[in-house]
């Protein structure tokens, strides 16, 4: 798939949520076709965070949602619970979203946010919580170790 047709999530902005607990997505990460009917999946990150993935991804996820049979029981209560903990999302015609207060209770977001790439998708922080995870990570010597681990 050539690069000039992908879309990807790269980089930081620090950004408000506003009364309404909407967040503005910066306008390099949404898509030309974003309006109502553009769907991203919202989901509670083990981080701490709040993970959102596009519309491509949530295609991709409907798809293999739609794999498991009744004989696969915990592939089935995997996907209750993603479905249950999950927020479908929308930009407006201003480019925000609004987030549901379960998944602000998750990250500890109250406020200041801060959003960062993943590549595929993208992350909301709490800024205190992204500073205590970029502090696990350690030295660049450290990252780009894993990176190597993942064949980059």
């Amino acid at each position: 798939m050539p690069i000039e047709n992908t879309q990807f999530f790269v980089g930081e902005f620090r950004h408000k949520l506003d009364a309404k607990n909407r967040l503005t997505i910066p306008s390099g990460w949404r898509f030309s076709s974003d309006d109502a009917r553009s769907v991203y999946l919202a989901i509670p990150n083990p981080s701490g965070c709040i993970t959102v993935y596009p519309p491509s991804m949530v295609e991709k996820l409907m798809e293999a949602a739609s794999q498991p049979t009744l004989s696969a029981p915990e592939k089935q209560r995997a996907l209750m619970m993603l479905g249950r903990l999950s927020c479908q999302v929308s930009c407006d015609k201003a480019g925000r979203i609004t987030l549901d207060a379960r998944l602000l209770a998750h990250a500890g977001i109250s406020g200041d946010v801060v959003l960062t790439g993943e590549f595929k998708k993208f992350n909301i922080w709490n800024p205190e919580k992204l500073a205590e995870e970029d502090a696990k990570m350690g030295s660049p010597e450290n990252i780009l170790e894993t990176l190597a681990q993942l064949g980059l």
